[in-house]
């Protein structure tokens, strides 16, 4: 049932919550998690841009590389099975996108993200992929 799990992640306390949820849930089945990051594309940034695109694009690896460092630890000091994927995009859609290519099962999400302001019961992108996901959605507090 949980053999297949999504968790995107960005480095907030909810995201961090949501990990330590997937790790139950995959422990339950012998599930493999799927540690997800999606990044803005620079393009997101053009008219906002005070410095070069190339710096910008590697500030955003590094954040990428650093969030996925994080949720990735969590899972290998559980001893669960995880892959680890950063892609770019409008995260309610790539996440939706990327469950439903893989075959998810289930996806595991924080209830709000890191921009606490965007939504007053659940963020904007938990609330978008709960409403459209072909799986369920567990949403972690």
């Amino acid at each position: 049932m949980f053999d297949k799990i999504l968790i995107p992640i960005d480095g907030s306390e909810h995201s961090m919550k949501a990990a330590d949820a997937a790790i139950k849930l995959a422990k339950i089945d012998d599930g493999e998690v799927e540690i997800l990051y999606v990044s803005s594309n620079v393009n997101t940034y053009r008219s906002r841009v005070v410095y070069s695109a190339s710096t910008l694009e590697k500030e955003l690896t590094e954040e990428a590389e650093k969030v996925i460092a994080q949720g990735a630890a969590k899972f290998k000091a559980a001893g669960v099975k995880y892959t680890t994927k950063v892609l770019s995009g409008d995260a309610a859609d790539v996440i939706c996108q990327e469950a439903e290519q893989n075959g998810i099962k289930v996806i595991v999400m924080g209830s709000r993200g890191l921009n606490a302001v965007s939504s007053f019961v659940l963020g904007s992108v938990t609330n978008k992929v709960l409403s459209r996901a072909h799986c369920p959605v567990f949403i972690t507090k």
